[in-house]
């Protein structure tokens, strides 16, 4: 039973901000306590999705990833509402959305659990910084004409040295982001494991690996060009000479609302890549 729902809408996509309203009517008609706002919103005032059963996320996989960075801490479920280009993360159409809550409100569907990495950053072998990516942690040049030298370990074993644009570290969610664009493997979603993809890398003649589920990927930057880190595509934290960023899968998940059979996911997968192409 749903007792109190959070809408979280894309600010700059007026579909988006249309059916939030809709939406959030709708659920307070049924007796639902609702919350409807923006991401920014929410960071600026935690306090709103106290006690929250269910975000609802209208808007393309950025909507999706930062409204996932409000769910996973307080373990609230997350189904996406399709408003996007792509909206790989997405489970329901706009024109299902009323259909699917119902559902929802009814005790249908299942929980889909996905896996989360954990990013440390260290500075003279101190930590600084520590984040929870949904999708991918990178380590990329900043200087548009500058590639950055980055040496990787797993498990504390050598692998390479990268002269490359970047190296990326993404969960089996993150595949299908920034690293099948870079040439990287998809990853079943229900799998725990990693991925290791080097960004156009120079005389590098290490693939793209998909790494156990327990593996720790060190990369150390070994360029004084500039190198900057990001987490699901913010922070963007400037890195120096000798900077470690540690990653490894995060005891945490982030919860998915699915309506639809997990078999589904391949051809839904070839749907919407045909859609791009």
């Amino acid at each position: 039973m749903l007792r109190r729902v959070a809408v979280m809408y894309n600010p700059f996509a007026e579909p988006a901000s249309a059916l939030s309203i809709e939406v959030a009517t709708w659920l307070r008609e049924r007796g639902v306590m609702t919350w409807r706002g923006i991401s920014q919103e929410a960071r600026d005032t935690p306090g709103v999705l106290h006690d929250t059963d269910l975000m609802v996320a209208m808007g393309g996989d950025g909507t999706v990833l930062r409204a996932a960075r409000l769910c996973f801490p307080l373990d609230i479920p997350l189904l996406a509402v399709a408003l996007g280009h792509l909206s790989f993360m997405s489970e329901v159409q706009p024109e299902e959305i009323y259909e699917g809550l119902e559902r929802v409100i009814q005790g249908g569907g299942w929980h889909d659990e996905r896996s989360l990495i954990r990013a440390a950053l260290y500075r003279e072998g101190q930590p600084i910084a520590a984040f929870t990516a949904l999708n991918d942690v990178v380590l990329s040049r900043s200087d548009i004409s500058r590639v950055i030298k980055a040496h990787v370990t797993i498990d504390d074993s050598p692998l390479t040295t990268y002269l490359a644009d970047g190296v990326l570290v993404a969960t089996a969610t993150g595949s299908t982001a920034y690293a099948l664009a870079a040439g990287g493997p998809i990853v079943d979603p229900r799998s725990r494991s990693l991925v290791l993809v080097g960004i156009a890398p120079h005389l590098t003649n290490v693939p793209s690996m998909v790494l156990h589920e327990d593996a720790v990927v060190s990369i150390r930057v070994e360029s004084h060009y500039h190198a900057i880190l990001a987490v699901d595509g913010r922070e963007n934290l400037p890195l120096h000479y000798g900077d470690e960023v540690v990653v490894r899968r995060s005891p945490k998940v982030c919860t998915f609302v699915r309506l639809r059979p997990s078999s589904q996911f391949y051809t839904r997968l070839v749907e919407r890549l045909r859609r791009d192409a």
